[in-house]
C-alpha cells in the first residue's frame, strides 16, 4: 500500500497503471479464495462421507 502523500505525488498515468496493478492483484486474490472454499467444502463433504460410513459400519457389526 502506498501512503497518501506517495499517490499525491504520482502522475495521472502513474495513479492508473497502479490502479490497474491493484485491480489485477484483487481478481488473483478473489480467485484463490475462491479456489481454496471450493476445496475446503470437498475436503469437508470427503469426511462427511467417511463418518457416515463408519457409522453404517458400526450398526452392522453391532
Amino acid at each position: 500500500m502506498k501512503t497518501n502523500e506517495e499517490l499525491k505525488a504520482m502522475t495521472q498515468d502513474e495513479l492508473v497503471a497502479y490502479a490497474e496493478e491493484l485491480q489485477v492483484d484483487l481478481k488473483s486474490s478473489r480467485n484463490s479464495v475462491s479456489f481454496y472454499c471450493e476445496e475446503k467444502n470437498k475436503i469437508e463433504k470427503k469426511f462427511e462421507n467417511f463418518k457416515n460410513m463408519v457409522k453404517s459400519l458400526v450398526i452392522l457389526v453391532d
